[in-house]
């Protein structure tokens, strides 16, 4: 058995502060599917009503640390869906997938995003 894949988790709230606890509940959620998927966890990043730590993390993605990033879901990436996509999208042409316990797989283009919303597909179908 080769090494194990490793994931870096994405949390982000679009809101100032976590009054609720919800960054610390999607933070569970990401290490259980990370620990289902077989990766090891080498990092999290944490978004308060911005993407700054999301940036940071594009950045410094040339050095390959990771191969998948685990977000709670799209809209976790960004609020806005064609951003949020784009920010896939730049991750996915490096090599790095991006999954959600929520949406599995989510394809780099909004196409098959699209399509799959659609048609009530998982986002993880190929094609």
């Amino acid at each position: 058995m080769g090494p194990k894949k490793r994931a870096w988790l994405y949390c982000r709230i679009d809101a100032p502060e976590d009054r609720n606890g919800v960054l610390r509940k999607q933070k569970k959620q990401l290490y259980d599917f990370a620990e289902q998927l077989g990766y090891q966890i080498v990092g999290t990043s944490i978004d308060l009503d911005q993407n700054t730590e999301l940036g940071k993390l594009k950045q410094g993605v040339s050095v390959k640390r990771f191969d998948a990033l685990l977000v709670d879901s799209l809209f976790h990436i960004h609020h806005d869906r064609n951003q949020a996509l784009r920010y896939a999208h730049e991750f996915q042409s490096l090599g790095i997938e991006v999954f959600s316990p929520l949406e599995g797989r989510i394809p780099a283009g909004r196409a098959r995003y699209d399509r799959c919303l659609r048609t009530g597909l998982s986002l993880d179908v190929q094609g």
